[in-house]
């Protein structure tokens, strides 16, 4: 008998009645904060937003405090998922507990980030090293989390793809509900394509443990990620850095009716105002630079007020060089 998953079965379901998978923003350090969720639920909402990764550890330590504003939520963001990174079971139930406590939809543990500072600490796709230690950390937040569903978002293996056997049969052996695979090993970072051939073999694992399946890399736009739904049966897709190439990928309607320079540039201005008053001076206005590429592209000229955008340093700067842009009434045809 299938388990229920909450919200990720409401998803599966209606997406499979249209044909189509269900997709899902894939969790991104300095990406995914409220104010760049509030940015894409306008303009084309996926059907799951996920936060930036969180470190349980930190969540039990005194810098807990800082890193709260990163699991920020609001009414725009259901269904979303908190994610977390860690290697203390303990620390991923009180985790559980906090996602519950603040309103979230469903849990996740990232078993995937091959970043070094990360795989330092035996997290990430590190823990594949080490399978039991993987295993209890589900178990302890799905036991924190209480009713959440739980997913596990991770790669192929670390250093070979005939690792995904054993690897993935492990974490299915959890039992999470969701299981969300990166077509990569470790070692390959993103220097080849996508396994998607292994990921179908691995969605078929997922089905025979009645776990719900989720495929990730290199979707670049809507299409691709249906067109790889017909192709490999994978239920889900996870779209990460195609993001930056198309802010509009989860819109059906797509994006042509909404690219025009003014209402990119108009994106970016509100994008800049709604960084400034969710985070100030919390964190540094060099990692809001990266989303101009993100608007500011695509028409002639775009490369001369992108340029002169990553040469602020402050929101004030930023905000006021878009807004001469859009006063002096440019001819944007």
């Amino acid at each position: 008998m299938s388990r229920k998953r909450g919200f990720w079965d409401d998803v599966h379901q209606r997406s499979a009645a249209k044909g189509e998978p269900f997709f899902v923003l894939a969790p991104m350090a300095d990406v995914t904060d409220v104010p760049f969720r509030g940015i894409i639920a306008q303009i084309g909402r996926p059907d799951v937003f996920y936060t930036e990764f969180v470190s349980a550890h930190g969540l039990n330590s005194p810098g807990r405090e800082k890193l709260i504003r990163d699991l920020g939520i609001t009414s725009e963001d259901h269904p979303i998922v908190a994610q977390f990174f860690g290697t203390e079971p303990e620390h991923f139930h009180m985790a559980g507990v906090l996602a519950r406590e603040r309103g979230f939809d469903g849990v996740d543990i990232n078993m995937g980030c091959p970043d070094r500072s990360v795989i330092k600490q035996g997290a990430g796709i590190a823990l594949a090293k080490d399978p039991a230690r993987a295993q209890a950390c589900i178990a302890a937040l799905r036991q924190g989390s209480a009713d959440l569903p739980v997913s596990v978002k991770t790669r192929l293996g670390l250093y070979r793809t005939d690792e995904m056997d054993a690897w993935l049969g492990a974490l299915l052996e959890a039992r999470p509900d969701v299981l969300i695979v990166h077509g990569r090993t470790m070692k390959e970072m993103s220097k080849v394509p996508t396994h998607w051939d292994l990921l179908a073999r691995a969605a078929e694992m997922a089905a025979c443990a009645d776990v719900l399946f989720v495929g990730n890399g290199d979707v670049t736009s809507r299409a691709r990620g249906i067109e790889l739904f017909h192709a490999w049966g994978v239920p889900g897709v996870m779209v990460g850095r195609g993001i930056f190439q198309d802010p509009w990928l989860f819109n059906p309607k797509g994006s042509a009716e909404n690219t025009s320079p003014e209402h990119r540039i108009r994106l970016a201005l509100a994008h800049t105002r709604a960084w400034t008053d969710y985070w100030g001076d919390f964190k540094s206005f060099h990692l809001m630079r990266k989303f101009f590429k993100v608007y500011i592209s695509d028409w002639p000229g775009a490369a001369h007020l992108r340029a002169a955008l990553m040469e602020t340093h402050t929101p004030t700067e930023a905000t006021t060089l878009l807004e001469a842009v859009l006063s002096r009434g440019v001819d944007f045809s």
